[in-house]
């Protein structure tokens, strides 16, 4: 909402999807990521990435998905790892695992 310098309008921040910038970095390497389920709606993308980087270390990224209109979250979202063995790993080992206060559901990610 602050003034840009040099002009009269304010800025406008909003959230960007890591999915179309990430893949262009990683020459299109393969998708380590994860679908993840049943998320209560306080859950953010740090409490998401955090929930996951404790125990993985190469987790890379946590998008939680929001409504564009209602600014509410969907209750789902994703986790993008940097290894493969961890990304497997973690679809049986956080299956069922809470997250702020509801038990989190796991699956593969469908690429676009």
């Amino acid at each position: 909402g602050a003034t840009m310098p040099t002009t009269e309008q304010p800025f406008r921040l909003n959230w960007a999807s890591f999915s179309t910038g990430e893949k262009r970095l990683e020459n299109n390497g393969p998708d380590l990521s994860i679908f993840v389920g049943d998320l209560a709606p306080d859950v953010s993308d740090t409490l998401l990435h955090e929930t996951f980087s404790e125990k993985y270390p190469s987790v890379k990224a946590a998008k939680v998905v929001f409504d564009a209109t209602t600014r509410r979250s969907k209750g789902y979202g994703f986790v993008r790892f940097g290894d493969d063995n961890e990304r497997t790993k973690a679809m049986t080992e956080m299956n069922g695992v809470k997250c702020s206060s509801r038990a989190m559901r796991i699956g593969p990610a469908t690429p676009r």
